[in-house]
């Protein structure tokens, strides 16, 4: 498949993704239009729902605090050459329905030189905004590993809405401020699939967007990265899920250079395999 036939398949999940949240606003969908059920249930990370016993809800009562790990990638990932590497993507939180403290975190292994090459972490504060979505603020920072090697450090401020769209849909809309004035967007979407009660495909994309050049870290005006997945999961349990799938990564446009200048490949198709955790 090739690389803009990918990069219609991205934009088509996201479109789909979004069209169903703007109907559903449309329709009357959200928080200021929908009562909060007696017996409320709040979206866990990676789908499915929290126990009713879980919340806080009645006001004659303290709010009662819960939290959730979940690594929804956690995995090793071969294009047939080379040393595999090892990639992950996570989330955790902890606080009550309405406000929560919220990380996220992603990263993966260099095929060369077997080290980390690069990591991302988010901590945001996550308030309920509507019917299962979440407003979110806080920072991301970009880790530089190796100090002779790979992207630069980066800080950004981080404002961004998250939640399970109608068709149950999974959505996270982001955009990142740096203090060189370039301003980063990111848009996702995933869909779980249910073969059976166990065995779950699940699709997703993951398109970024820069207003401007950040040559160091490999990011270029306009959309400068794609990201395709397809995974095939069995859960054993709902917190021990092995899965296989596949994974396609790509620089776009102005980015491409800036990977080939490094003699890297501007875009990669690998075989995944992992292990999905929630706990």
């Amino acid at each position: 498949m090739t690389s803009k036939a990918l990069q219609a398949v991205a934009a088509g999940l996201l479109a789909a993704a979004l069209s169903s949240t703007a109907t559903w606003a449309q329709t009357g969908g959200g928080h200021a239009n929908h009562a909060m059920p007696a017996a409320n249930s709040s979206p866990a990370p990676g789908g499915g729902f929290l126990a009713p016993e879980t919340h806080g809800i009645d006001a004659e009562h303290p709010p009662l605090y819960f939290g959730a790990v979940l690594f929804d990638q956690n995995e090793v990932r071969s294009n047939g050459r080379g040393t595999p590497i090892y990639a992950w993507e996570g989330l955790a939180y902890y606080g009550t329905d309405y406000h929560r403290l919220w990380i996220n975190t992603r990263g993966e292994t260099n095929r060369d030189r077997g080290g980390l090459e690069r990591a991302e972490v988010q901590v945001l504060y996550s308030r309920l905004l509507g019917y299962y979505w979440d407003i979110q603020a806080g920072v991301r920072h970009d880790f530089r590993i190796n100090p002779n090697e790979g992207t630069p450090p980066r800080t950004y401020g981080v404002f961004g809405l998250q939640g399970l769209a109608p068709g149950f849909f999974e959505v996270q809309l982001q955009g990142f401020v740096g203090g060189d004035g370039v301003f980063l967007a990111r848009a996702a979407a995933s869909y779980d699939l249910l073969i059976t009660n166990r065995l779950i495909l699940q699709p997703e994309a993951e398109l970024n967007f820069s207003t401007g050049w950040d040559r160091d870290a490999l990011i270029a005006p306009g959309l400068y990265r794609t990201e395709v997945g397809l995974r095939l999961r069995y859960e054993i349990t709902r917190e021990f899920a092995p899965y296989i799938g596949y994974s396609y990564e790509s620089f776009n446009g102005g980015a491409s250079g800036l990977n080939r200048r490094l003699d890297q490949k501007p875009s990669q198709s690998t075989v995944v395999a992992g292990i999905r955790i929630f706990f």
